[in-house]
């Protein structure tokens, strides 16, 4: 059996926005530590991961390890009927009481009214993705909104972004046919939006910003962990409620010519 609740509709709906960023369907495990995710996009460009403890839920019962696949849309729907003081509560149930699966996702919004909402789950896929064991020279925190800021920058002249750091500055850069833009952010400056940076070498790499657009637009915390090297992905994270978290690690574009 699942059961958990949730005090924050807010929280949800910030999970599932994150997730519709990339993903068409969701592919949750759910066993007695909490609930992650770990999922490839269809291009295979870029992979969401979800970490959710139980310690997220006011209460959390699982027997067992579960896997729960669902549509995007159909959770993004669910989330829009939410009410602010709505509690919620998740259960697995069946359609038949007597069949061995569980084949249905209920959602339950408690407020002035109970509404519940069953959704049909999906078939999973046959192999569960994994989160890359990456390493990188370059660690970056500094606030969302100011990453959120210069990707907009970009934007203006670029479909790209590049991104290069040293040991006291992290820069990101596009140029287009209409010209080019650039964002500069210091360590140790009065004013920074850096909160801490560290770089065993310096480091540079290129990423789509149509990807890195969806993804700043999904971020919900005050900040936000860049890690990247050279030619290599890039991870941003951030938390979501109080120890969960969400990253996205998304390719680098490498230049062949």
């Amino acid at each position: 059996m699942f059961h958990a609740t949730l005090d924050s509709t807010k929280t949800w709906k910030q999970i599932v926005d994150a997730l519709a960023t990339l993903l068409t369907d969701a592919h949750f495990v759910i066993s007695t530590n909490g609930i992650v995710l770990n999922q490839l996009d269809s291009s295979k460009a870029a992979m969401v991961s979800l970490n959710l403890p139980k310690k997220v839920f006011q209460e959390y019962v699982c027997e067992g390890e579960f896997d729960v696949c669902l549509g995007i849309d159909e959770l993004v729907k669910v989330s829009k009927r939410m009410a602010g003081d709505d509690k919620l509560e998740f259960d697995l149930a069946k359609t038949d009481k007597k069949a061995d699966r569980f084949d249905r996702f209920e959602i339950k919004m408690l407020g002035q009214a109970t509404r519940k909402f069953s959704l049909q789950l999906l078939t999973p896929p046959e192999d569960r993705s994994k989160k890359p064991g990456l390493k990188f020279a370059v660690r970056v925190e500094m606030f969302a909104d100011s990453f959120k800021q210069a990707v907009k920058d970009i934007g203006v002249v670029s479909n790209y972004l590049t991104i290069k750091a040293s040991s006291d500055s992290v820069v990101f850069m596009g140029e287009g046919d209409t010209g080019e833009a650039e964002v500069s952010l210091k360590k140790g400056d009065d004013e920074s939006a850096l909160f801490d940076l560290e770089a065993d070498n310096d480091a540079r790499s290129r990423y789509s910003l149509s990807y890195l657009s969806e993804i700043a637009k999904a971020m919900a915390a005050d900040s936000t962990k860049l890690q990247f090297d050279t030619n290599k992905p890039i991870a941003i994270d951030f938390n979501i409620a109080e120890g969960g978290q969400i990253s996205f690690v998304l390719a680098p574009i490498i230049d062949k010519s």
